[in-house]
């Protein structure tokens, strides 16, 4: 909990990406570019010829091996995680902090990898992703949103707003393109990779970070001194969401 600085309090609410954020790793590009095939749909979405949703059903068709427990537990064992996320989780609880990990990955390989790393009571959201009886992975997009023009298929922005009071504090880490909508929603951002360059090239105040021993650093001096500022842009970027329907 936070307090302003009338001395009432402000609660406050962290959601942090997963893919190359908590793994070391893009998982979600590097699994399927050993078990299946990235070309041409990875391009494709870099190019913008084809949207996310369009390039996860076109790498999920061209698995060649069937993601059984099995072979995910010995690929997911070959990927760290970041050394500081423990100590992340750690400060959250001490300080009575909501953490949810926002992905727009897979359930299939998500979950474990973290249930496999010691964190299996952890709030996710993501894409679902299963085995069907044949062996086939199948994905449904249950957090896509109708409308949105995030690079996501599950809309980040909108989960973050949803999850959210509206006198909570919103502290957001990402690294990715999917982490633009929400990052421009967030009071205090923890940005790296390509979320820092997009703050960076669009005036958004930001803590950078390579590792998350970095962000554990910079948040424990913000949840210890028990005020975070609301950023007006981001008020104003939420109200336009509320405003939109």
């Amino acid at each position: 909990m936070t307090t302003n600085i009338k001395g009432q309090l402000n609660p406050v609410r962290i959601f942090c990406d997963f893919d190359g954020t908590i793994s070391t790793k893009d998982i979600g590009y590097d699994l399927f570019d050993r078990y299946g095939e990235q070309t041409p749909w990875h391009d494709d979405l870099v190019d913008e010829r084809i949207g996310i949703r369009e390039y996860w059903l076109g790498v999920v068709g061209t698995l060649t091996h069937i993601l059984t427990d099995h072979l995910l537990d010995e690929y997911l064992r070959t990927i760290p995680i970041d050394n500081g996320f423990a100590e992340l989780l750690q400060l959250v609880r001490d300080h009575n902090v909501p953490f949810t990990v926002l992905s727009d990955g897979l359930s299939i390989y998500l979950h474990r990898f973290l249930t496999l790393n010691g964190y299996d009571d952890l709030e996710i959201v993501c894409n679902e992703a299963w085995n069907d009886d044949e062996g086939k992975l199948q994905v449904r997009f249950s957090h896509a949103a109708d409308g949105c023009e995030c690079p996501s298929t599950v809309c980040k922005r909108n989960v973050v707003l949803t999850r959210s009071a509206p006198d909570e504090r919103i502290i957001y880490i990402g690294d990715g393109s999917s982490d633009f909508c929400p990052a421009e929603c967030a009071d205090v951002i923890f940005a790296k990779g390509n979320l820092a360059a997009y703050c960076n090239k669009n005036g958004l105040p930001h803590h950078s970070w390579k590792h998350l021993a970095e962000v554990v650093k910079e948040l424990e001096k913000i949840l210890t001194r028990r005020r975070i500022r609301p950023r007006r842009q981001a008020e104003l970027a939420r109200k336009r969401v509320w405003e939109s329907g």
